[in-house]
């Protein structure tokens, strides 16, 4: 199964959101069978590493951090993705007009979140904030993330 993570520069949410699943999907024995990679839907950040903010927050919570290169979504990767996971409403929108056919895979990450509520389902962009914001976000991230590993390890049991 491949997963992609999708938010707007491909720096900071999605990066973070690829690094916590991945090292969710090795630790619960999925790595055989779970592939996890982000993108943007601008590619205005195409090449660079994650943002040092999202670094230093994943490494502040122990996750595995470095070695990011920002890459731009195409309806290719929408396409051979079985799910797309997206940071925000504007994302979300972007990659479903990027590839109208497979809408259905496409699906906001929060709405992994057990704990969500109503019009509270976005990882706000920490882009423009402090160590805080990106420690939010990433806090957001991770409770998704397991919500997310949870229904993909009762799929391959």
């Amino acid at each position: 199964m491949r997963v992609a993570m999708v938010c707007l520069g491909n720096i900071c949410r999605s990066p973070m959101a690829a690094a916590v699943a991945s090292a969710m999907v090795a630790e619960c024995g999925l790595a055989g069978t779970v592939t996890v990679e982000s993108f943007g839907t601008a590619g205005y950040h195409r090449g660079e590493a994650a943002d040092r903010r999202a670094d230093a927050a994943l490494r502040r919570r122990g996750w595995p951090a470095g070695g990011h290169r920002a890459r731009q979504i195409t309806a290719h990767d929408v396409m051979t993705a079985d799910l797309v996971l997206c940071a925000d409403r504007a994302n979300l929108a972007a990659v479903r007009r990027l590839a109208p056919d497979h809408g259905d895979k496409v699906r906001l990450l929060r709405s992994f979140d057990p704990q969500v509520g109503v019009g509270d389902d976005e990882v706000p962009d920490p882009w423009g904030g402090d160590d805080a914001a990106f420690d939010e976000a990433l806090a957001l991230i991770e409770t998704a993330c397991r919500g997310l590993i949870g229904e993909l390890a009762a799929l391959q049991s």
